[in-house]
């Protein structure tokens, strides 16, 4: 059995370079995070139901705003859906088809929606017109409003993606510590409409992010990607915006020491561009307007969101 990196070895891996820091404490929970990368080569082995229960579980025990809890995930196992779903992502998505289980996460107001369907139905008085003595628990109303005028501003469907990602990445933590591999596929946003035809979901329901388990291949040649220096990341009680000449080329110079890192990372599996290079065409109008991702606004428009 291979001896466990140390905790120097393993930031030095994160950042690409030495630090100048050394962690006083460690377990296993930093070991799994620190060690995370993408997975997409995968061992002919299923992910048992109990495992992957156990994965969501998890994924619900995350924060959820105000506890509204509008996020949901459909587990797709089969072959032929995840075939198609692989397909939103054209080339590069072989890993897609054969991960084998998909999560796809959703932006999912519906339990709320029903509840306030159900509301309308039995006529209950909207908050305003409650009466004085009808009570109130914690500030809440126990005759409720049933308007849902929320959905008209940006901030509810925001505040969903944000659950997304949070509940999204408990489960990769998870999933991780369980001895499984991860990958995160934002491709299922290249097509929203084509996933939502796909997996039977509602218009107003909206698929945000995908995330592929499996047993990683420990033969595929990939390691821990670095990432930018701590000190353009991290800032201390207020934002460093690195303005004037000295601001501008520390930052070049940060920048730079990364653009390296990341080259001798990828020197490893063959030549690859620069961060800063590639960064900037991902940010292009062009990127933008390849897939259908440009379109994200008009789908959460379609589901009853105003985006106020």
């Amino acid at each position: 059995m291979t001896d466990r990196p140390t905790p120097d070895r393993r930031l030095t891996d994160r950042y690409g370079r030495e630090q100048r820091w050394s962690p006083t404490r460690w377990n296993d929970t930093l070991e799994t995070v620190t060690a995370h990368r993408s997975v997409r080569l995968w061992l002919d082995r299923d992910v048992d139901e109990t495992t992957l229960t156990t994965v969501l579980a998890a994924a619900q025990s995350a924060p959820s705003s105000s506890n509204k809890q509008t996020m949901a995930v459909v587990a797709v196992r089969d072959r032929a859906v995840k075939e198609q779903l692989a397909s939103i992502g054209k080339r590069m998505s072989s890993h897609v088809a054969t991960a084998p289980v998909l999560l796809v996460w959703l932006v999912d107001f519906s339990q709320i929606r029903f509840h306030a369907a159900q509301a309308g139905k039995t006529g209950k008085a909207d908050a305003a017109e409650t009466s004085d003595d009808a009570g109130e628990i914690h500030g809440v109303s126990s005759q409720p409003p049933h308007d849902l005028g929320s959905l008209d501003y940006l901030d509810e469907p925001v505040t969903s993606v944000l659950d997304i990602g949070i509940a999204s990445q408990t489960a990769a933590i998870a999933a991780e510590s369980l001895g499984l591999g991860t990958v995160y596929l934002g491709s299922m946003r290249n097509d929203i409409g084509a996933v939502q035809e796909i997996l039977g979901i509602p218009q107003d329901v909206v698929p945000f992010l995908g995330l592929a388990l499996g047993y990683g291949d420990p033969e595929e040649n990939a390691g821990v990607k670095p990432r930018l220096p701590m000190d353009l990341v991290v800032h201390h009680d207020r934002y460093d915006d690195r303005s004037g000449e000295d601001g501008e080329q520390e930052r070049a110079r940060l920048l730079a020491d990364y653009d390296d890192a990341l080259a001798a990372y990828f020197s490893r599996y063959g030549q690859h561009p620069q961060w800063s290079t590639q960064t900037l065409h991902r940010v292009s109008e062009a990127a933008a307007t390849k897939t259908k991702r440009h379109l994200i606004r008009q789908f959460l428009e379609k589901a009853g969101f105003g985006l106020r």
